[in-house]
């Protein structure tokens, strides 16, 4: 600064730049906690969607009779057989 500037001025223009260093300094900590809350809030939703998953699933393979099992069991194995034996999806190229 200036010489002609005074003390307070001095002072204010090295506060602002302490602020300042410590702002940008501190920024990667704060998005990396910002960062890190999100991941464990995500974690705690697919916890909680697995156990709800487990639960209906549960719930279902107990109200099922016997004889559905064997239809839903018979099912299953024709859609994995189609699943496997049909072709993907393209978008054809224009012919031209």
């Amino acid at each position: 600064m200036a010489d002609d500037t005074g003390e307070i001025g001095r002072e204010a223009a090295e506060a602002v730049g302490f602020t300042d260093i410590k702002v940008v300094g501190e920024g990667p900590a704060f998005l990396s906690n910002i960062a890190y809350g999100n991941a464990v809030s995500a974690q705690h939703n697919m916890n909680t969607l697995a156990a709800a998953i487990v639960a209906k699933s549960a719930e279902q393979i107990m109200a099922t009779s016997p004889g559905e099992g064997v239809v839903d069991a018979a099912i299953a194995q024709i859609l994995a057989k189609v699943g496997q034996t049909t072709p993907p999806i393209t978008v054809g190229t224009p012919s031209g």
